[in-house]
């Protein structure tokens, strides 16, 4: 926590049912095929989960949270369960079927569901790999751009950077992670990324 920052309640309400959505934590290769798997590297690779990039978007200047940079997700609907929104979503917004064997993508867990104040929505994170990034084609109202960012740049041991500025006639402060790019990842993601990489840092 920066100095000077009040905590926020991060506690859903108890009087209240909160939306539902879900974030997909995609770790893909940074380099080398076959170099994340769900049992480690391969025989000439044994990378650490910190050398895995984690796949993330920037979304679209005219959707929800415009701008910013997100792991892909969105809501979960009615009767789909959070495996089943993060494969649909990461269809959507990137156009490949997680499902499709021939991707070779494994679901091997999830974070504690994360509550969001300001939208009421409680935000599953499921955390996937992938021995190589699939072919990627982004839906251009929901995607501007797509990047990998190492999952050790979120290592919660690293002093975020000191953000302030005015945004759209309100001064904020913040603490954020820069990514390759010159972008920066703030806020929920960033939250859930260093949570992400504290639990397999010993990995």
């Amino acid at each position: 926590m920066l100095p000077g920052l009040s905590p926020v309640d991060l506690n859903p309400p108890y009087d209240g049912s909160p939306r539902r959505a879900v974030v997909v934590a995609l770790l893909v290769p940074p380099v080398a095929a076959g170099s994340c798997g769900v049992n480690g590297g391969s025989a000439e690779s044994d990378p650490h989960a910190f050398d895995c990039q984690v796949l993330l978007i920037r979304r679209s200047i005219n959707g929800r949270h415009g701008g910013q940079i997100a792991m892909p997700g969105g809501e979960i609907e009615s009767g789909e369960t959070p495996e089943a929104a993060g494969t649909r979503e990461l269809h959507e917004e990137l156009g490949f079927d997680a499902a499709d064997p021939a991707h070779r993508i494994t679901f091997v867990g999830s974070l504690d569901p994360a509550y969001v104040p300001a939208s009421d929505f409680l935000v599953q994170v499921l955390v996937a790999v992938a021995p190589e990034t699939p072919a990627i084609h982004p839906e251009p109202k929901e995607v501007d751009e797509v990047l990998g960012a190492e999952l050790g740049l979120f290592d919660p041991r690293i002093t975020p950077a000191l953000v302030e500025s005015v945004e759209n006639g309100v001064a904020l402060r913040y603490g954020a992670i820069p990514v390759p790019g010159e972008r920066r990842v703030w806020g929920l993601t960033a939250r859930l990324l260093c949570e992400l990489a504290a639990r397999t840092a010993n990995v």
